[in-house]
């Protein structure tokens, strides 16, 4: 009769009393939970492969270099921009929206004299493109409240012009150049009508 030895005879106890359990374990664990789709695919579209986001409000800061025609006068300012789109789709909220509101307040100052001008207005700019680079078209109106040698006169401004800009996820980079002018009574100190041309760098940090 073959002997068996104490430790072949525990190493088997062992094996049978482990390995039932490790095959149940097997049997009854959690299957791995199903990979859930990320936050991309409900806030972001795909563009020509890529995706992006298209934000819906944000804020930023101008600056500006202004050429008043008839006085042959430059200004230099800066300013606060909030810019939203007019309408929005729940059921699609990384929806391409080719029209955008902006609503500005400005300082800008005319260089080598006592001439400085406080604006607020609004600007409709319209897209043309959805990719990451975007020529657009602006127009704008408002009001500007002028200081000259200790004169004040509050004035209608409108305008309009193109620019482009490059859009990442959540923020948008752009320079425009515009053409308007400044319009008020005869009696005013900046006289009445001015010609003015407007060259702008805005930034844009959409927060939704």
């Amino acid at each position: 009769m073959m002997r068996i030895s104490k430790a072949t005879f525990a190493c088997a106890l062992v094996g049978a009393l482990v390995w039932p359990a490790a095959s149940h374990a097997q049997q009854v664990a959690p299957a791995p939970m199903p990979i859930q789709p990320g936050p991309s695919q409900a806030t972001y579209m795909r563009y020509r492969g890529r995706e992006v986001y298209w934000g819906t409000l944000g804020f930023g800061p101008r600056f500006s270099t202004l050429y008043n025609i008839p006085r042959g006068k430059f200004a230099m300012g800066g300013g606060a921009v909030i810019r939203m789109h007019p309408a929005s789709y729940p059921s699609r909220p990384a929806s391409y929206m080719p029209l955008e509101v902006e609503l500005e307040i400005g300082y800008d100052r005319y260089l080598g004299e006592n001439h400085y001008e406080l604006s607020y207005g609004g600007s409709g700019l319209l897209m043309f493109a959805s990719g990451k680079w975007q020529p657009y078209m602006v127009a704008s109106v408002g009001r500007s409240l002028g200081v000259l040698d200790a004169g004040r006169d509050v004035r209608w401004y409108a305008g309009g012009g193109f620019g482009v800009g490059y859009r990442t996820r959540t923020f948008f980079l752009s320079t425009q150049v515009r053409g308007g002018g400044h319009f008020g009574p005869d009696t005013s100190p900046t006289g009445g009508a001015e010609g003015i041309i407007d060259v702008r760098l805005v930034g844009i940090f959409y927060v939704f």
